[in-house]
């Protein structure tokens, strides 16, 4: 009785899982942009919660500023009365595009108290052109929708 694979056998199963690894690469290329998408507006959620949080520890205001048509955004916190930038500018996801922001001067801000003293919509778009849109009410809760 003879024990193992045949040449043949083990060329058939390469080739299966040859097949097999190229749909899977495929799939997950089409469902990148839209993994991005979900990825982005969790950071921004996280940003905005964290900016709410550092505006009530240090009991200064802060903000985020996000400009239309960028891939980034910037935190912000208050000395005196004007806005300065808190460390470097966020980046996005490779294609991932802050299409929207409904707060004045595309800023939204956190008072000391932790209600929005500036609140809106930031709307994410991916280059699929599907969108998420981040809300933030007055009274400083964020969502994603």
């Amino acid at each position: 009785m003879d024990r193992g694979f045949s040449l043949l056998e083990a060329l058939v199963v390469l080739a299966l899982l040859s097949l097999l690894t190229g749909f899977s690469v495929l799939n997950h290329q089409a469902m990148r942009p839209g993994l991005d998408l979900r990825m982005a507006a969790r950071q921004v959620v996280l940003d905005l919660r964290v900016a709410r949080l550092h505006a009530v520890a240090d009991n200064s205001s802060h903000r985020i500023v996000f400009p239309s048509g960028a891939g980034g955004y910037q935190q912000q916190r208050k000395r005196g009365s004007v806005y300065v930038d808190d460390g470097v500018a966020v980046r996005l996801p490779p294609g991932i595009l802050i299409s929207e922001c409904t707060a004045a001067d595309n800023g939204i801000s956190f008072k000391p108290r932790g209600n929005a003293a500036v609140f809106g919509t930031v709307v994410l778009r991916n280059g699929n052109g599907t969108e998420r849109r981040i809300i933030v009410d007055i009274a400083g809760q964020v969502r994603v929708q």
